[in-house]
């Protein structure tokens, strides 16, 4: 196998370099047997996380490392194994199939050239379980993702939702759920067509997504709702969250995603009801009460939060 590798030195620095590694590549002194060891032990698992993490104890045995970092902007993966370190050396995995991302080890000492060699040399074991890991998680997120608007399944709401409400009872956190829908989007139909609302919903999810935190969970909710399970969030902090979306809606429009007729992004306003859990609540009570709220939110003339 051929991996072309673009690297970009340390400390973030980018150098005008292009390596090729092969599998027969090796450095004065150095142990043949790890690359072998890699090649077999990273065909242990297809869970992103768990492969980086045995791919880091590996490396780790011939160059010390605090961490490493992976990203694929294609696939929207981004997976960290480190902590804040001085020094950074970076590689874009390219081959003559595919793109595979970028991957960053990252220590507080500087890497000399040899460790730099040894490093670049052990690439070439990670591409095959690392291309196997990708299409593992692509498979993965169609199973549970909803495909138009990149949000959870509603079917994957019960086990989600009981899962959050176990855990909050058993550690006495707090646990909040927002029940989010447009306005009048069969006015949008109206005004601007069929072809443009349908780009509204994804434009929405991908906005509640970036407002919320990394362990909160976003559901489409029904055809034109979306549900956000907001962990260890009390009243003011859902209060805080549904400001937010809402100011952000109102203030910014939803993206160009939207724009097919129009040069500005649409204009669109939002009504949200939202419950916070109770000792007493199941998951069809909580959503009831949050059900409810919107409810009430949409009979207020919308442009509402209620709980």
């Amino acid at each position: 196998m051929v991996v072309s590798v673009q690297a970009k030195t340390q400390s973030e620095a980018v150098a005008d370099k292009v390596k090729t590694i092969t599998q027969t590549w090796l450095l004065p002194g150095e142990n043949p047997d790890l690359r072998m060891h890699l090649s077999e032990v990273l065909q242990s698992s297809l869970e992103l996380s768990t492969l980086l993490s045995v791919y880091l104890d590996n490396v780790n045995t011939a160059v010390k490392l605090d961490g490493i970092y992976y990203s694929n902007e294609e696939q929207g993966v981004d997976a960290r194994i480190a902590k804040q370190s001085t020094h950074s050396c970076g590689y874009r995995l390219i081959t003559s199939e595919d793109r595979l991302g970028e991957i960053v080890f990252k220590r507080s000492k500087k890497f000399t050239e040899r460790e730099l060699g040894i490093l670049e040399s052990l690439l070439s074991p990670l591409i095959c379980p690392l291309r196997n890991s990708l299409k593992y998680t692509t498979a993965v997120k169609a199973v549970y993702t909803d495909p138009l608007t990149g949000a959870g399944k509603i079917s994957t709401v019960p086990t989600t939702l009981q899962r959050e409400i176990d855990l909050s009872k058993r550690h006495n956190q707090a646990l909040s759920i927002l029940l989010i829908e447009i306005d009048h989007l069969g006015d949008v139909n109206e005004h601007h067509g069929h072809l443009r609302s349908e780009k509204i919903l994804p434009a929405l999810a991908q906005r509640i997504m970036q407002l919320c935190r990394n362990t909160d969970a976003v559901f489409r909710y029904e055809d034109d709702q979306f549900l956000a399970i907001l962990h260890s969030t009390d009243k003011s902090g859902a209060q805080t969250i549904s400001r937010r979306i809402m100011k952000s809606v109102q203030k910014e429009g939803l993206e160009s995603a939207v724009q097919y007729v129009q040069k500005e992004p649409l204009q669109v306003a939002l009504s949200i009801g939202f419950a916070v859990l109770t000792g007493t609540d199941s998951s069809a009570s909580f959503l009831e009460r949050a059900s409810k709220d919107l409810g009430n939110a949409k009979a207020s003339g919308g442009n509402a939060i209620r709980f």
